[in-house]
């Protein structure tokens, strides 16, 4: 019996929602989440650019990647914070650590790329 994956392009805009609403719960938790939210406006515009057939998976997967990896540069320029909150959660650690930089090299198929 054939395996039937979900339909990443006709699934791209429900996909990043899930996503977004997934990534609301660490949100509080961010020193800056206003890079967060950059993050997830990109991750909205790029599904919709799927789901529309104006952009590839792989495409998206390498702008998210790019994105990602510009905002944790920024992050990093910023001043540090506070010594009491200079040390990120696990749930932020996990968060960063989300989009990696292999994710755009499988041809956008993986399920834990988005």
């Amino acid at each position: 019996m054939p395996q039937h994956f979900p339909d990443q392009i006709a699934q791209a805009v429900e996909r990043a929602s899930c996503v977004i609403s997934a990534t609301e719960l660490v949100r509080p938790l961010l020193r800056f989440p206003e890079l967060l939210d950059r993050e997830n406006a990109m991750r909205k515009g790029l599904a919709e650019q799927v789901q529309a057939r104006s952009m590839s998976l792989l495409e998206r997967n390498v702008q998210i990647q790019k994105l990602h990896s510009q905002l944790l540069d920024e992050e990093r320029s910023r001043p540090a914070a506070p010594a009491d909150t200079s040390k990120p959660s696990p749930a932020v650690t996990q968060w960063r650590q989300s989009s990696p930089e292999s994710c755009g090299r499988l041809r956008g198929d993986s399920g834990a790329c988005y």
